[in-house]
């Protein structure tokens, strides 16, 4: 059977995520990250970024989370790998310098440090 990549995250993805400890606070789903860059003087929107799961830990009570990774999920007959380019782009806009790419075939087929 074919899992879409909205079926791949609710029935694999997140049950993994859950019962490996992660939070509903440390784990923000379909993430969107955009920058402003400053072009001869003016400031300039960059395109949108959007990642399926953005993974934060606490460094310590006082402070917010900080992004350590990200998650890119696709449908079962997809590859994995699909999605890496833009799991790159957007794990340097974030400074985030883990990436996890999955279909339901592959929960972690990939990881890469950026």
């Amino acid at each position: 059977m074919i899992l879409s990549e909205a079926d791949t995250k609710a029935k694999l993805i997140d049950p993994s995520l859950h019962s490996g400890g992660w939070t509903g606070d440390l784990v923000h789903r379909e993430e969107t990250a955009q920058g402003i860059d400053i072009v001869n003087g003016k400031p300039r929107r960059r395109q949108r970024y959007r990642a399926d799961y953005l993974l934060r830990v606490r460094v310590n009570i006082n402070t917010q989370p900080v992004a350590v990774a990200l998650t890119e999920a696709k449908a079962s007959n997809e590859p994995p790998d699909k999605g890496l380019e833009q799991a790159r782009r957007y794990a340097r806009l974030s400074n985030v310098p883990f990436i996890y790419l999955s279909n339901s075939a592959h929960l972690s087929t990939m990881i890469e440090a950026v």
